[in-house]
């Protein structure tokens, strides 16, 4: 049997590949802030637009802290732990895409955590937040990858549509 995968397939395996190594930075960071590579930096630098890497708010690795807070560390490895997963389950054609209102639903402890942090009616835990995160990161994927790998069949179908000719128009 040929198996032939299309456009949909390649993004979420290219998605897959990101996910790990931005996770692989995210560990990185402090092994490599430990034996004073000048690499740390700049692995901290490239995560400083996404992440207030807050030190309270972070775990610790080898003594220094790691590129991102405890949240987005949940956010980033739920992405890379469960886009593997749901690339299997779509391989096998055994997963459904989440909809609309359970992927609002999925993001509701992430957006309470961080509201009754940021008003000061709580501080929260890097547990809970790392939870919060990983809870966030996989609806996210839930979402998104079962809608991205159909663009096989979509794309497929536009190509053919485009592409053809008539037979009545054939020369």
């Amino acid at each position: 049997m040929k198996y032939s995968y299309g456009i949909g397939t390649k993004i979420v395996l290219g998605l897959n590949v990101v996910w790990t190594i931005t996770v692989a930075l995210i560990f990185l960071a402090p092994y490599l802030a430990s034996i004073d590579s000048p690499l740390s930096g700049i692995i901290y630098l490239l995560f400083k637009p996404t992440c207030h890497q807050m030190a309270h708010r972070s775990f610790f690795l080898w003594g220094h802290q790691f590129a991102v807070c405890a949240r987005c560390t949940g956010i980033w490895t739920s992405l890379m732990f469960f886009g593997y997963i749901a690339t299997i389950l779509l391989f096998l054609k055994k997963l459904r895409p989440l909809n609309l209102i359970w992927f609002a639903v999925a993001l509701i402890p992430l957006a309470i955590d961080g509201a009754t942090q940021l008003t000061g009616f709580r501080e929260s835990t890097n547990l809970l937040r790392s939870i919060t995160g990983s809870i966030t990161g996989a609806a996210i994927i839930w979402f998104t990858y079962p809608r991205i790998w159909v663009a096989d069949e979509d794309w497929g179908a536009q190509k053919n549509k485009r592409f053809s000719v008539p037979r009545n128009e054939r020369q």
